[in-house]
């Protein structure tokens, strides 16, 4: 049977991947890999690490402190099944350990490896995998590297940030296992031309780097019309982990100043973070708090919610490699504002007037802009309809299904014509 129409057997490999304490993590990888259900067989495998994190020791010689906070992690940790199905898909989150974060997070693909070794042996003897398909090189990259060594099986890596914004610029290690796992595996799939041109910069060769869109993880019906908000305030909305980098500090001083011109204002921030207390504090420091509302974590139907209900999402991240939140938006219907030299509202505008630009940690930028869409509705309307557009066009699952899989199938029978040539 030829590769172009059997089944192919993939095993994928991420260290982000939905899970009972946390459902939302990596949830873009479960939307493809459910995705690609129609088109192969996968089974996925979720390195678990087992080390206290970091932030138990912050509290120092607190000592109740550490200890609740131990058991907490402890607890968290034992919610997390050594097996499960999401999707009709088997998930399996086996257990590793290693040195620290700090200095060592370039080689934690190692240790997972030692302890991951047995069990992918096992898989493969049971499913002859065709393919291995790795999100992230520092971790997961490495762990396919070593195994390929006796599996002989191609392996496509999936490149969606963290080793571009954080691993290759922690430690010089860091940048040498980037640099190798980019250089030895057989192809890159990349998120944004930002991502594609870094993977480059740290060894990939152009060749072998391919765009592949992601999609939103919500499902829109792109055959109702999304109307605008009948309110008289305008909400602005941030979805997003609550890091320095995401820009929520700028968001709050800018509100200040629109606020004293007299436009009529409600931020909300969904999500949470290490910044959470100090944006709470800056809130309160510039009197707009009860114009600021910080709602948490929040189950992914209420997050629908959200993206539904607000007028403008604003998320002026300057480390942003591409930013599914910006695709929801544009998928309710809502206009966008980011950062000039962040990857996905870079490609979004490339791709049509769905967003508004702005200069990175730049107040004045940030007013300008949300005061032209709040001063022109008609705009607004016309930016979140060529915005749902483009989403239907290029940014659904159902197309990264298609490309992905042809990706698998080329690689596939690529190798399978070199082995017949030896």
């Amino acid at each position: 049977m030829s590769n172009k129409t059997r089944r192919l057997k993939i095993l994928v490999i991420s260290e982000v991947y939905p899970n009972p304490v946390d459902p939302a993590r990596g949830i873009y990888v479960e939307r493809q890999t459910f995705g690609l259900r129609k088109y192969c067989d996968q089974t996925v495998v979720v390195p678990t690490r087992v080390f206290p994190h970091l932030y138990l020791w912050k509290n120092g010689f607190n000592f109740r402190g550490i200890i609740k906070r131990w058991h907490e992690w402890e607890m968290n940790l034992n919610r997390i099944p050594n097996r499960g199905e999401i999707s009709e898909i088997t998930v399996l989150y086996p257990r590793y350990s290693s040195l620290p974060r700090q200095g060592f997070n370039g080689l934690w693909g190692f240790f997972a490896y030692a302890f991951l070794k047995r069990q992918l042996e096992f898989l493969h003897k049971k499913y002859f995998f065709d393919l291995v398909h790795v999100h992230n090189a520092s971790l997961c990259g490495v762990i396919a590297l070593l195994a390929r060594r006796w599996m002989g099986i191609p392996i496509v890596l999936s490149v969606h940030g963290v080793d571009l914004t954080y691993t290759v610029r922690q430690r010089p290690i860091g940048s040498s296992v980037i640099h190798w796992t980019f250089k030895n595996v057989d192809l890159i799939c990349t998120n944004s031309s930002w991502t594609t041109a870094q993977a480059v910069r740290y060894g990939a060769d152009p060749k072998k780097v391919k765009l592949v869109r992601l999609g939103g993880n919500f499902h829109y019906d792109f055959s109702v019309q999304q109307e605008g908000s009948s309110r008289s305030k305008t909400a602005l909305l941030s979805v997003g982990y609550l890091t320095r980098s995401k820009g929520h500090a700028y968001v709050l001083e800018s509100l200040r100043l629109l606020l004293t011109l007299g436009y009529d204002l409600d931020y909300i921030i969904v999500g949470d973070g290490p910044e959470r207390s100090k944006l709470q504090a800056q809130a309160e420091r510039l009197g707009i708090n009860k114009f600021v509302h910080f709602m948490g974590v929040r189950p992914h139907n209420d997050v629908a919610n959200y993206f539904a209900a607000c007028d403008i999402f604003v998320l002026p991240s300057w480390i942003e490699t591409f930013g599914a939140v910006y695709i929801e938006a544009l998928g309710f219907g809502k206009p966008i504002i980011g950062c000039v030299g962040a990857g996905g509202p870079e490609d979004l505008k490339a791709l049509g007037d769905c967003v508004e630009l702005v200069k990175p940690k730049d107040v004045p930028s940030l007013v300008d802009a949300i005061r032209r869409l709040i001063d022109d509705p008609a705009k607004r309307e016309r930016m979140g309809r060529i915005g749902r557009e483009i989403v239907r066009q290029y940014f659904t699952w159902e197309r990264n299904a298609a490309a992905t899989i042809e990706i698998y199938r080329n690689l596939v029978e690529c190798t399978n014509c070199e082995r017949t040539a030896r």
